[in-house]
């Protein structure tokens, strides 16, 4: 085993990576120091024919904890919707270590990509996999009738159509959603200015179909929304409309503003060793643990998250 020495320039070497973004090395540097955290990972496991089609199950050391069924944690990650990126669940196995330290179950799927599918075929991927989760979580200590959607980027951009959208789920499937995370999410981006974005979503008249905010009727379930100040590749104000939306048809939508923050920078708090200096993670943890509550329990102890701008 290498010295404290070793692991200290590990993680300093690890930081000035991920400062540079989310690139391979970077993402291959935050996961490795996952590794030798205590959860079980069970990887690739089908939810529909495919060589796409798999997800990767991350349970808690269950010796560490009451003999009961855990909330479970579905990640989207992002990437352009395939548009500019080719990252997989491979990549984000930092997100299920840092779910798994605070108890929880999280499931990370793979879905199919533009140009392979159009966002048709993605969101019905996406649609399947929270499907699986339900019908199977049970099996690997998760509870079924406590889900939470969260998703990076274009990942929340889909996780965020899944919660506002009730028509995307059967009703017993959505019931069992408890609340949606979005991290640095794209919910109000018209009009769409990129070529590869006007064939995904197309044709026109569909563009507004696109679009999170379109489907707020204030009755989805609690939403935590976190953005970056500095983020320029999806700009603050998709996280500000979609919450201030929500909260004006009487839903439950919360915002956290992190000022020195961007796109990558927030996904960057999710790892070793910036889950302690960062408070994303907490933030997370605590919206997750208190939306955990019975629906009787909910007024008392509800969080309260407050806008830095």
């Amino acid at each position: 085993m290498p010295n404290k020495s070793y692991f200290l320039f590990f993680i300093i070497f690890s930081y000035s990576w991920l400062l540079t973004g989310c690139t391979r090395s970077s993402l291959f540097l935050a996961n490795t120091l996952a590794k030798f955290d205590d959860y079980t990972l069970i990887e690739n496991h089908p939810y529909k024919k495919g060589q796409l089609n798999t997800l990767d199950i991350y349970i808690p050391d269950l010796g560490k904890l009451p003999n009961k069924q855990l909330p479970v944690v579905i990640f989207f990650y992002g990437g352009c919707w395939g548009g500019c990126t080719t990252f997989d669940k491979s990549y984000y196995q930092f997100v299920g270590q840092a779910m798994t330290s605070k108890h929880f179950i999280a499931v990370i799927g793979n879905y199919r990509r533009y140009p392979e599918v159009t966002f048709q075929g993605i969101i019905k991927d996406s649609q399947r996999i929270v499907t699986w989760v339900k019908q199977n979580i049970g099996q690997y200590s998760g509870d079924p009738n406590r889900l939470f959607l969260m998703g990076h980027s274009s990942g929340a951009h889909l996780a965020a159509m899944l919660t506002v959208n009730n028509s995307l789920l059967d009703t017993e499937i959505y019931q069992s959603i408890k609340g949606f995370i979005g991290i640095a999410g794209a919910y109000d981006f018209l009009p769409l200015t990129e070529p590869y974005q006007q064939i995904l979503f197309g044709p026109v008249e569909k563009y507004p179909e696109s679009q999170p905010i379109n489907f707020v009727t204030g009755s989805e379930p609690p939403v935590l929304l976190l953005h970056g100040r500095q983020d320029k590749t999806t700009l603050p104000k998709n996280s500000i409309n979609l919450s201030q939306k929500i909260n004006k048809m009487g839903g439950h939508a919360y915002l956290k503003i992190y000022l020195d923050m961007n796109h990558t920078d927030i996904l960057s708090a999710l790892t070793l060793p910036f889950q302690e200096t960062e408070s994303v993670l907490s933030d997370i943890s605590n919206f997750i643990t208190d939306y955990s509550l019975s629906e009787n329990r909910h007024k008392e102890k509800r969080k309260k998250f407050s806008s830095q701008r």
